[in-house]
């Protein structure tokens, strides 16, 4: 896996609203190195599957997130799941 560099800041992922969904409470402070490591890795990884043309699924089915990834998803033509998944 190639490495990138990228220009991603935490307020604009906020505004973005990716952190919908992760209690603030539900993590030890001490992984706070890690998880930073594992965001980038995580956006190294996904540059990566989209550059070979492979295709993403996109979940969020919080009510606050809803609106912004259906936006997000058909903005990169992507395909997505927005509301709760019934199985059956």
């Amino acid at each position: 896996m190639t490495r990138r560099y990228w220009n991603i800041h935490l307020g604009e992922m906020m505004e973005a609203g990716v952190h919908f969904g992760h209690g603030t409470r539900k993590w030890n402070p001490r992984m706070a190195p890690y998880i930073s490591a594992k965001r980038k890795e995580a956006c190294d990884l996904v540059f990566d599957a989209a550059t070979r043309g492979k295709q993403f699924l996109i979940v969020g089915t919080k009510n606050k997130a809803a609106d912004s990834v259906a936006r997000a998803a058909t903005r990169t033509r992507c395909h997505y799941v927005n509301k709760k998944w019934l199985g059956g």
